[in-house]
This record gives structure tokens, C-alpha cells and sequence, in this order.
């Protein structure tokens, strides 16, 4: 079964559930209705007989490539393409002050943006000690005399 097909089946099934609160049918309501069952009809045979192009649960209805080992071409690029590498020997606090001097966009470019993202999330994570190559944060001995 291919479940790419669910989401409307259900719109379809909604649809012909919100006919059950009309009082009055008449002609007309009965053709609508006929119409919907033959849709919701139509959804569920053709989700028996088509499978899903690729296996992909990000991209279901992405385009396939038989070579990626999921079927998909858009997670198989993304496998396929090789990590910018980090620049060696650079400081989270150089980058930080760069891009706080210059701006994310310019950081990026020259640092690289995985680089640029690590300096932030390593500027924001609490840490007792200092990582290797960054400065030790000042230190408050007030806070434990309170």
C-alpha cells in the first residue's frame, strides 16, 4: 500500500462525513455524495495498487534514484556531497567575534557556516570548563558567598 495517498482519502472521508450533518437532501446533495464515494473510491484502489517510488520517509513523493539506498535522489545527493571541512585551528571565540563584528553572512563565507553554527551553539551551552583553544570565562566568587 502506498500511504502517499492517505491525506486525501481523508480530506475525501471528511467530506462525505460533513454530509451527514445536512437535514435536507435532496438531487443535488445525492450527486454530490456519489461523487465523493467514487473519489474516495478511486484514492483507496489506487493506493492498493501503486507502491511508493522510493522508501524516503523525509521524501516520499521525491524523485528516485536506484542507486541511493533508500531509493531516493534528494537524501542520496545529500549523502553523496562531502562535509565542508572546519578550518584547523581556529577558535570558537574568533569566529564569534568575527561574525559579531561582520555578521553571520560574512562569517559564513569565510569561516564556513558548519563553523559559524558550532561557534554559536558553543557560545550558548553552559560548560564549567574551557574547550581547548578558547579562554576561560571570568570567574564570580560572589555567587556561592550569597
Amino acid at each position: 500500500m502506498n500511504p502517499d495517498f492517505l491525506p486525501a482519502l481523508q480530506r475525501s472521508l471528511r467530506a462525505l462525513g460533513e454530509y451527514a450533518a445536512r437535514h435536507e437532501v435532496n438531487d443535488q446533495t445525492l450527486a454530490e455524495i456519489a461523487g465523493e464515494v467514487d473519489r474516495a473510491r478511486q484514492l483507496v484502489a489506487q493506493a492498493r495498487g501503486a507502491h511508493r517510488a522510493n522508501a524516503c520517509p523525509r521524501h516520499p513523493g521525491g524523485p528516485v534514484d536506484p542507486t541511493a539506498p533508500n531509493g531516493c535522489l534528494l537524501c542520496g545527493t545529500q549523502e553523496r556531497r562531502p562535509a565542508r571541512p572546519l578550518p584547523q585551528g581556529i577558535a570558537s571565540g574568533e569566529v564569534l567575534r568575527f561574525l559579531q563584528a561582520h555578521g553571520q553572512d560574512a562569517a559564513a563565507r569565510r569561516y564556513g557556516a558548519q563553523a559559524v553554527t558550532r561557534a554559536l551553539v558553543a557560545a550558548h551551552r553552559p560548560s564549567s570548563t574551557p574547550r581547548p583553544g578558547e579562554p576561560a570565562g571570568p570567574h564570580d566568587d560572589t555567587e556561592g558567598a550569597k
